[in-house]
């Protein structure tokens, strides 16, 4: 990968002259045109639905948009690895390649833990044999009457077992603080990645899911930066608005320029991608398509330099 200090001649030309052009039209147009990114973008599919019966349309859209991966959730992934040609005649078929899976698994009751593991077990099998890296990670249980200080050992503990789950079938584990679940606030996701074996799990920040969790995202990425392994890169701009108050990139609250530049700049390398996201709400009439707020969303990132290879739209 090019950095700034290894342009060469042909490259400082090309550079001058796009600057002459366009600077008056655009201030430190060349200064973006000249950076370079690392890292690739991909595309959970939830914008499009929560089950099996829409991962097809969805990759219909995340291909069309030349995003470059996908991530689903377990159980979609067994659902469609029971059907003739399994997840991989869908992969083949709209020719987006498979990164992650979002999995949730109970935290809160020893008694689970064991099965939850076994299970876990069965989606990385079904991840790796497809080409996938990362289980971005779900803290699993009710937050009714819940105070994380009163489970502190059981959320340490599974979430090691899972961990070390993933890591045995050759897979990243990453944790995905979520809003309604065991660890959402900024005070809860600081106990678990001080405490949690970092050898089996690591670190998948939703930055949209920490914001309206009342956590900094941009903070909490800084102090568990070298644990980062894959994102979810939502925005939140709050209200009832068919996106459970989130909404596509650039139109919400989230420093997300700020959090790409410091992933840009710290990290050599994930296991993973960022991932575009933005959540489904059933209840309320959304004001874009599907594929419409992916777009605005690609778009955006487009214009802070990612590249989206074989886009048709």
């Amino acid at each position: 990968m090019e950095n700034l200090d290894s342009f060469n001649r042909r490259d400082f030309m090309r550079l001058a002259g796009i600057a002459g052009a366009a600077t008056l039209a655009s201030p430190g147009f060349a200064f973006a045109e000249a950076k370079k990114r690392k890292f690739e973008i991909g595309s959970t599919f939830i914008l499009w639905g929560y089950g099996g019966n829409v991962l097809e349309a969805s990759l219909k859209d995340i291909g069309s948009l030349g995003y470059h991966s996908f991530e689903t959730f377990g159980q979609v992934m067994e659902e469609f690895e029971k059907k003739p040609g399994g997840l991989a005649a869908v992969i083949a078929q709209y020719k987006v390649p498979i990164v992650s899976a979002f999995c949730t698994h109970d935290v809160l009751d020893p008694a689970k833990t064991q099965a939850e593991a076994d299970k876990l077990r069965r989606w990385c099998k079904i991840l790796k044999a497809n080409g996938g890296k990362v289980i971005e990670y779900c803290a699993g249980g009710s937050r009714r009457g819940y105070d994380y200080k009163n489970y502190k050992k059981n959320l340490v503990d599974s979430m090691n077992m899972y961990g070390k789950v993933a890591q045995e079938e050759g897979l990243v584990a990453a944790l995905h603080p979520h809003t309604g679940t065991p660890i959402e606030t900024e005070e809860e996701i600081y106990f678990i990645m001080e405490n949690v074996d970092t050898r089996y799990m690591k670190f998948g920040p939703d930055v949209g899911q920490i914001q309206k969790g009342g956590g900094d995202p941009v903070k909490i990425c800084k102090d568990f930066m070298e644990l980062i392994e894959h994102v979810h890169l939502k925005d939140f701009a709050g209200g009832d608005n068919g996106y459970l108050g989130y909404s596509p990139l650039g139109e919400g609250k989230v420093q997300l320029a700020t959090i790409l530049d410091m992933l840009e700049k710290k990290k050599k390398k994930m296991a993973g991608m960022i991932m575009f996201e933005l959540d489904y709400d059933n209840r309320v009439k959304p004001p874009y398509t599907p594929l419409e707020a992916a777009k605005i969303s690609r778009d955006f990132m487009a214009k802070l330099n990612y590249k989206f290879d074989g886009k048709t739209i």
